[in-house]
């Protein structure tokens, strides 16, 4: 579950740079699921650099060399960046380790908005 919350706020905070790059166009507006283990989340990322999920997590997204999800939480901001994958298309899937600390595997698909 660490592991899928890391994953979370790092697609949070590579969402907002991408805009910015036009390389998260697509899943701007798209559903975003993410997938380790047996759970799973689905994420939304805004043109604004908006980020949520079904988790009940909001924040920022960003993209530069890396895609970067921000959150606020008690403790203060919570940062996570990881790999993102600009030619991955509607109804497609990329697995990845590059946003995990111990090499845990997790599976990004975007579906189409409803």
């Amino acid at each position: 579950m660490k592991t899928l919350m890391m994953a979370g706020s790092a697609l949070l905070a590579l969402s907002a740079a991408a805009w910015a790059d036009g390389d998260m166009g697509n899943a701007v507006g798209q559903i975003v699921r993410v997938t380790g283990g047996e759970s799973s989340f689905d994420a939304t990322f805004a043109e604004g650099g908006a980020y949520s999920d079904t988790r009940g997590v909001a924040g920022s997204w960003s993209l530069d060399e890396q895609l970067c999800i921000s959150i606020e939480t008690e403790a203060g901001t919570q940062e996570n960046c990881g790999p993102w994958n600009p030619d991955l298309a509607i109804g497609e899937s990329w697995t990845t380790t590059g946003w995990s600390d111990d090499g845990s595997a997790i599976t990004v698909e975007i579906l189409a908005a409803e």
